[in-house]
């Protein structure tokens, strides 16, 4: 098994040069390299922007007692992908965007309706005699 994990990472690079070789027989030199520094630059700016919302997001999972291994999960996905799009190739790209589509059940929206609430509506009333002439609910408003 140790043997497989360092031949895996051997191969690597190999296999990350054959790509970048293959994208470019296929479209080109300045296309390729222009997909590799577009993917350099958007990990930059991944690890840029991101790093204060996502500790933010685990401070709030940890205060709310919410934070499980999902989260770390998410957090731990995004970091990866956001190096796998920095070090150049064609392979490591696409494992990064596999590592950004959402996966699992998401937490639903604040506000939204649960399976449970599905039949309840919120709402206000107030009892009517109809008996009650003086009732102001039987007043038009548009008069």
């Amino acid at each position: 098994m140790p043997y497989l994990v360092f031949a895996s990472v051997l191969a690597y690079p190999f296999l990350e040069i054959m790509s970048l070789v293959w994208l470019a027989d296929m479209v080109g030199v300045v296309p390729t390299l222009l997909a590799v520094l577009l993917s350099f630059g958007l990990g930059v700016l991944m690890l840029r922007h991101q790093r204060l919302g996502i500790g933010l997001t685990l401070m709030n999972d940890i205060r709310s007692g919410r934070l499980g291994l999902h989260s770390l999960f998410s957090v731990a996905r995004y970091y990866i992908a956001a190096v796998l799009l920095i070090i150049p190739g064609l392979m490591g790209d696409v494992i990064a965007l596999i590592l950004l589509l959402p996966w699992g059940k998401s937490a639903p929206a604040v506000g939204s309706a649960s399976p449970s609430q599905e039949g309840v509506i919120d709402g206000e009333y107030r009892r009517v005699d109809p008996q009650n002439q003086n009732d102001y609910t039987q007043r038009r408003i548009d008069r």
